[in-house]
């Protein structure tokens, strides 16, 4: 028997399936959103100008490889435990009360951060979509405050409404974007244009140093696979979804980067300098006469919008289980463990998101910015997104090595060898995504300030933990 959340309010009875949490990890991750504007980050479309090139997808193959090790040692724990928190309760129970109450304030800090990036991202795009193809000129933060009233409404009314709509968003637009993309390879190779190049760590300009620095925005695409977790207390079958739903997501998405980076890389000739050019390059090959249509080009950017949708109703169901049960175990304010009466969702934790997200982005708007710098900027809302996204991502990384240093204690009926081996290979992937953010933004400013950002942040939740230590609020755990 799994361990269940044993005390408090709890959410609804179980009545999400397989594909409810398959479409929470895939929602949540936002593979099409990441291929269309992580991938040229890989290719060499970085701060310092550094990437992978045409070895591509080589990055994103490492990437795959520790990121899977991490989803599979998370899997391990998603059998036994079956509550909302999720990483924070897998890490309580490998090291105790303590610093169990540290890496949920890590990672649900990092979720909160990515949940509120995700609001301005999708009001900017969807600004840029209609006004580029059909003049509308709607400012951007009306779209961000209609997407989190309406996101607020589906979490409160249910979570299986926000995971159906991620299922037809998420999933079908991640189904579209690969099917195009295997179109892409099949007209390529009735050209005489396919090549084992890209799988070929000498095509890299760079060598090895580019394709490790790919590596790190590989990483950042595979983030959130774990987050189907979080509904564990609302799930029929626990047990035996919840692993499938994260282990499969990480493998699917995987695959799916694989073939639309391949895809990309044939269709522009192996040309890294028309690759970068193109951006974003789905939108360039979608529009391609070659492959697609002006029609089509459209349509893939009202794709991505939709994709980013689902990442939203994902970041935000994630984020709001978290500071739910944080709260149910009595380390945030109670109140923020209220259950909906009628419909047993976190509502008060879900409208407390949902208004911290509006008012930043009315202070966005009003402050023109506020962390906006020079002309380059797309968009009032762009530079403080990209921030917390890099943010959230980060602290994210840094709890999926307390999870890989977690695989060394083994658990119950599980191989030791195969937990320390994830361990290991999770770990040196996760360690070298922390290291490379710290030197990639090194001198980069606001965004050398993220790796420090997030040491204030972990020693603020360090005090915190010592305070409820001496409250005696640590010997109150639910699981």
């Amino acid at each position: 028997m799994g361990a269940q959340a044993s005390g408090g309010e709890k959410l609804g009875k179980g009545n999400l399936t397989l594909l409810d949490v398959i479409a929470q990890s895939i929602g949540f991750i936002g593979p099409v959103f990441a291929a269309a504007f992580f991938i040229p980050t890989i290719v060499g479309a970085s701060l310092n100008g550094k990437g992978a090139g045409i070895a591509s997808p080589v990055s994103i193959i490492i990437a795959m490889i520790g990121m899977c090790a991490v989803a599979w040692i998370i899997s391990r724990f998603a059998r036994r435990i079956h509550a909302a928190g999720s990483l924070y309760d897998y890490v309580t129970e490998a090291f105790g009360e303590r610093i169990g109450f540290v890496a949920g304030w890590v990672y649900y800090g990092g979720v909160i951060a990515l949940t509120l990036a995700i609001g301005l991202a999708f009001g900017g795009f969807l600004h840029d979509t209609l006004f580029f193809n059909h003049g509308v000129e709607l400012e951007w933060f009306w779209y961000s405050i209609a997407f989190w009233v309406v996101a607020a409404a589906m979490m409160i009314r249910g979570v299986a409404i926000s995971t159906r709509v991620q299922l037809v968003l998420g999933v079908g637009s991640f189904l579209i974007i690969l099917a195009f993309s295997i179109w892409v390879i099949i007209k390529v190779s009735g050209d005489g244009g396919l090549s084992g190049a890209p799988f070929n760590p000498s095509s890299s300009d760079q060598g090895w140093n580019g394709i490790f620095f790919g590596v790190l925005y590989a990483v950042i695409m595979f983030i959130g696979f774990e987050s189907s977790a979080n509904l564990a207390e609302e799930t029929k079958s626990p047990r035996k979804h919840l692993p499938l739903a994260i282990f499969g997501s990480c493998i699917a998405v995987g695959i799916f980067y694989i073939i639309v980076t391949y895809a990309q890389a044939v269709g522009f000739g192996l040309s890294v300098q028309d690759w970068l050019a193109a951006f974003p390059p789905l939108y360039a090959l979608a529009a391609d006469p070659r492959f697609g249509s002006t029609l089509f080009g459209e349509l893939v950017q009202w794709i991505v919008v939709i994709d980013i949708a689902a990442v939203g109703l994902g970041t935000a169901v994630g984020s709001s289980r978290g500071v739910f049960a944080l709260a149910r175990d009595g380390r945030l304010p109670k109140v923020l463990a209220s259950v909906h009466p009628k419909y047993k969702t976190p509502w008060i934790a879900s409208t407390a998101l949902a208004v911290a997200s509006i008012i930043l982005i009315i202070i966005i708007a009003a402050t023109n910015g506020l962390m906006t710098v020079g002309e380059m900027d797309p968009g009032q809302w762009f530079p403080m997104f990209n921030w917390l996204a890099t943010f959230g991502g980060f602290m994210l990384v840094a709890v999926y090595i307390a999870i890989c240093v977690a695989a060394f204690k083994g658990m119950p009926g599980e191989s030791h060898g195969l937990l320390a081996l994830a361990g290991i290979v999770g770990g040196l992937v996760s360690i070298g995504a922390i290291y490379g953010v710290i030197v990639q933004f090194a001198d980069v400013p606001t965004y050398n300030r993220i790796w420090w950002v997030a040491a204030l942040w972990l020693l603020g939740g360090v005090v915190v933990m010592l305070i409820l230590n001496q409250m005696g609020r640590l010997r109150n755990k639910t699981v």
